[in-house]
């Protein structure tokens, strides 16, 4: 009876060991498919937004430059100056940045090496500085001479530009985040089918020393491997009919390896390791 007693707790132990794990704990970070695809929905929806945003925006501007044309000629000149002003400005204060930074910084004076540096970058403060009050001086000047009316529409166009250059940009960012969750859909689909796999199938779920133990036999951990004969691919070593049948598409090989190994827990989950008729041995 002792005897029957240890080998009954020895058998409960491999049975608790074997589902120590969970699938949730095997997908790690990868969302569900409903999660990625409700992100998808959102991209779609914020870049309909963008785009409604950008053709008005880019409409308000083309008014603007038709109301231009009726002005008086002394105002459309003083609006090209104003603009061509303000762009000058802009310009000098970037080059200020990108020559050292703002004047008078402690650590721009703590890296000077010797007098005649220091004196060529007090030369170059000097110089920044009257080309800014240069520049202010002008736009000032100008800009009091313009009607109250142009003056707005000026300032608008320069508003809707950066606007538009900000929309474009926002609009570019949808790309790279959409081709991310894209790219991670058919892993989370693969997760999401192994879950119910695990819940539903006979087979449940192998630790992960034991998966382990098979991708060494069937390809020495290598997710692009190719039998001698080509017919089985992929960590795993999937024929193309048993990807399928676990939701595969394409090669296995060039599935990524969160997506290998969710739908070998598929297949174990459904069918044991009855598909690895010799690496099997290893998930027992």
């Amino acid at each position: 009876m002792a005897l029957l007693t240890g080998l009954l707790a020895l058998l409960g132990w491999f049975a608790f060991s074997a589902s120590a794990e969970s699938a949730d704990d095997l997908r790690g970070d990868i969302p569900t498919g409903d999660d990625v695809r409700a992100e998808l929905e959102e991209i779609a929806h914020r870049r309909v937004e963008l785009v409604g945003e950008l053709t008005a925006a880019e409409r308000e501007v083309a008014e603007i430059f038709e109301a231009r044309e009726r002005l008086d000629a002394d105002q459309r000149r003083l609006t090209a100056e104003i603009e061509a002003s303000t762009e000058s400005l802009r310009l000098v204060g970037v080059r200020a940045f990108m020559n050292g930074g703002p004047v008078g910084d402690l650590e721009v004076l703590a890296n000077i090496g010797d007098a005649s540096e220091l004196s060529w970058r007090n030369h170059l403060v000097r110089n920044h500085a009257s080309s800014f009050t240069v520049a202010v001086e002008r736009l000032r000047a100008l800009r009091s001479q313009a009607d109250d009316e142009v003056l707005e529409s000026i300032d608008r166009a320069s508003e809707l530009r950066g606007l538009i250059d900000t929309i474009n940009m926002s609009l570019a960012g949808l790309g790279p985040v959409e081709a991310d969750a894209r790219r991670i859909l058919p892993l989370a689909d693969a997760w999401d089918r192994a879950a119910i796999a695990i819940e539903q199938g006979p087979y449940g779920i192998a630790p992960a020393e034991k998966w382990e133990a098979l991708r060494f036999c069937e390809s020495t951990h290598d997710y692009e491997a190719i039998s001698p004969s080509g017919i089985y691919r992929g960590a795993y070593q999937f024929d193309l009919a048993t990807w399928d049948t676990v939701g595969g598409i394409g090669d296995p090989i060039q599935a990524p390896p969160e997506e290998q190994d969710a739908r070998a827990r598929e297949l174990y989950a459904r069918r044991g390791d009855q598909p690895w008729p010799i690496c099997g041995r290893h998930l027992r």
